[in-house]
């Protein structure tokens, strides 16, 4: 169930960020029911938030309570002002001259690019134990050399794709919150923007593997 819920997650998070290619009312209800799958999966971690009052705090103990933190902090503000500027859910709720701040749009595409990246730190950080749930599945018992160097060599091409995607997304710009309103990624087909999306995830899903090899990275 753990599993199944990380990729309705993810899922999910692929569609949102696809929301030029979806209309404003389903784009809006995916994002609240983004909600659901949210608690299954805080639930699931409470022993996570127990256990911060335990143990010892190391450095990196500290990063991955700070990039969850991040994380938590990026998906509240992308759902808060998502809500504020919404066009159809709560178009009757919040006035127009609040949903209609530029501003609030402009804080709702940064925060989203950000619950992105976190989203891609935070699974990276898991990922060991997924690749191992991978090799399980399909049998894999060893991994041997030629296999090490083919995944190492599937690595560097995915992260030379990831770093084009976020180029091409003009991703640096909006995590600085820049007025971007057209961008070479936009001239894709609807695949093809799912797949710059898809990228950009997998690219910070490398750098939280390569954090998750700081020894404690992942919380025991």
């Amino acid at each position: 169930m753990r599993y199944g819920l990380d990729i309705l997650m993810l899922l999910l998070l692929l569609a949102e960020m696809t929301f030029f290619y979806l209309p404003p009312l389903l784009h809006e209800v995916v994002g609240v029911t983004f909600l659901l799958p949210i608690a299954g999966h805080l639930t699931l971690n409470r022993r996570y938030v127990s256990s911060l009052s335990r143990g010892q705090w190391h450095g990196p103990r500290v990063l991955r309570l700070l990039l969850n933190l991040l994380l938590a902090a990026a998906c509240l503000v992308t759902v808060i002002s998502g809500c504020l500027i919404s066009s159809e859910l709560f178009a009757d709720i919040v006035p127009f001259s609040l949903r209609s701040k530029p501003l609030l749009y402009q804080l709702h595409s940064a925060a989203a690019r950000y619950f992105l990246v976190f989203a891609g730190l935070h699974f990276g950080l898991q990922g060991k134990a997924w690749w191992q749930k991978w090799l399980h599945l399909a049998g894999i018992t060893a991994r041997p050399f030629p296999a090490q160097a083919l995944l190492g060599g599937l690595a560097m091409i995915l992260g030379a794709v990831g770093f084009y995607a976020a180029q091409q997304d003009r991703l640096l710009g909006r995590l600085q919150g820049a007025h971007i309103f057209m961008t070479p990624s936009l001239s894709y087909s609807g695949v093809g923007y799912v797949l710059i999306q898809v990228s950009i995830f997998l690219l910070f899903v490398e750098f939280g593997w390569l954090l998750s090899l700081w020894k404690g990275a992942r919380l025991r």
